[in-house]
């Protein structure tokens, strides 16, 4: 079944942090270590709700089973605004269905829509679902930084992958 991709609502933030919060507990998809609340994140969802940072949900009937959204690099430096983040989540009943490459391709056209230029994504190197999507879209690897991760007494490298929209 494929997930209808739409722009996120206030009713999807509780489904948004619950698909977090797995992100968080996976340790391997971002650097966040504690369990967060929906209170927690309502400035960070205000905020795409009314930018030109998009977040989307994916759905599969009616479910918010998945999200994507764009952040500014490096904000307040205009020099730098043609080039955005790309972030996404599924929730883990969801994974390898097809849900993360949907959101992405989504949000992707929306910086067409949007005309950014460059889109990056920030991956741990143990993060080998990440980095073959990232691939399969036309991701490249811009950068390593080397050993900056620390998570559960692992070490892990920072990449970063890039493309040009």
């Amino acid at each position: 079944m494929k997930p209808v991709i739409e722009d996120a609502t206030a009713e999807d933030l509780e489904a948004i942090v619950v698909i977090y919060n797995q992100a968080i507990a996976s340790r391997v998809a971002t650097g966040d270590t504690e369990i967060v609340l929906a209170a927690d994140r309502c400035a960070w969802f205000e905020s795409h709700l009314t930018s030109a940072y998009p977040l989307l949900v994916a759905r599969l009937d009616r479910q918010v089973v998945g999200y994507a959204y764009l952040s500014p690099y490096r904000p307040g430096r205009p020099a730098l605004e043609k080039t955005v983040e790309v972030s996404y989540y599924v929730h883990a009943d969801f994974h390898r269905l097809g849900i993360a490459s949907a959101l992405l391709h989504a949000l992707l056209e929306r910086c067409r829509d949007l005309r950014y230029e460059t889109a990056f994504a920030i991956v741990f190197d143990c993060n080998s679902a990440s980095i073959a999507l990232l691939k399969k879209a036309g991701f490249e690897l811009w950068g390593r930084l080397p050993g900056v991760v620390h998570m559960d007494g692992a070490t892990y490298d920072h990449l970063y992958y890039g493309r040009k929209i």
